[in-house]
């Protein structure tokens, strides 16, 4: 039969419409996008602080590394006035008498005068390595030269340090020229012992505390020594060997009658 063109098309059944609903797991699936949006936004910004902290530590370094060039004219008169004092020995210590001018104090006079004559021998080019702060060790003297400088000072106080050492460390607070030396001992009981550029005491001294660290990594970096007048290559693993038993502290234990200090060479 004809349809009736005037019947409302109300009454024509409308198509169903099928309305595809996600599951709930397809809808959580869209969230990890957003998370690692975020998670990218904290990796960039701690890039960021940690390349802004290279970028700082290393400009320090640098800054560093000019003053200390300036420190050269300071250790080659230093180590001449030490190659033309006078020394004075007193209770197995040596002082020694070097112009004002170079801003010494008694400690630091007592343990450049001791090293250098019972030590060294007096051997200026190895002074020069030992301010520069090369980390020296001294063979088979059963921790001797550890014993000498630990006792050296009423100021000395037992310290930490990244260094290994059986025994205690102990350091030798110094003056304005050469900070602070620090000694222990190594696993075959030799002495060792360094100057260092700045002492590591966060409570006393936080300014040179932050040196300290600052001459940690640049040590890290460079690998080299850092010491109050300049930079050495003996670290601790090429260390500055020294036979105990070529030095005029060993002859003076062994020889009756031995002056307490030797002739200049």
């Amino acid at each position: 039969m004809a349809p009736n063109p005037n019947e409302s098309s109300m009454s024509i059944p409308a198509p169903l419409v099928v309305v595809a609903v996600a599951p709930l797991q397809a809808v959580e699936a869209v969230a990890p996008k957003r998370r690692r949006h975020h998670h990218q936004h904290g990796s960039l910004r701690i890039l960021f602080y940690l390349l802004a902290v290279i970028v700082v530590s290393s400009a320090l370094i640098l800054f560093s590394a000019l003053q200390r060039m300036t420190l050269d004219s300071t250790l080659f008169s230093l180590v001449n006035a030490m190659i033309n004092a006078e020394f004075v020995p007193s209770e197995g210590l040596v002082d020694v008498s070097i112009p004002l001018h170079l801003g010494t104090v008694p400690i630091e006079r007592v343990v450049l005068g001791t090293l250098y004559t019972q030590l060294l021998g007096n051997r200026g080019t190895v002074l020069m390595e030992l301010l520069k702060g090369a980390h020296v060790v001294v063979e088979n003297d059963a921790g001797v030269f550890y014993g000498l400088l630990k006792n050296i000072s009423t100021t000395t106080y037992p310290r930490i340090s990244s260094h290994v050492s059986v025994a205690t460390q102990y350091a030798v607070p110094q003056g304005p020229l050469l900070d602070t030396l620090l000694t222990g001992t190594t696993l075959s009981n030799d002495s060792w012992f360094q100057f260092e550029g700045a002492n590591w005491d966060p409570v006393e001294r936080p300014v040179d505390s932050m040196l300290h660290v600052l001459n940690y990594v640049e040590y890290k970096i460079r690998g080299v020594q850092i010491g109050p007048l300049g930079t050495s290559e003996h670290t601790d693993r090429s260390p500055l060997r020294i036979r105990f038993e070529d030095t005029y502290h060993y002859h003076r234990l062994h020889t009756p009658g031995a002056a307490p200090v030797p002739h200049h060479v």
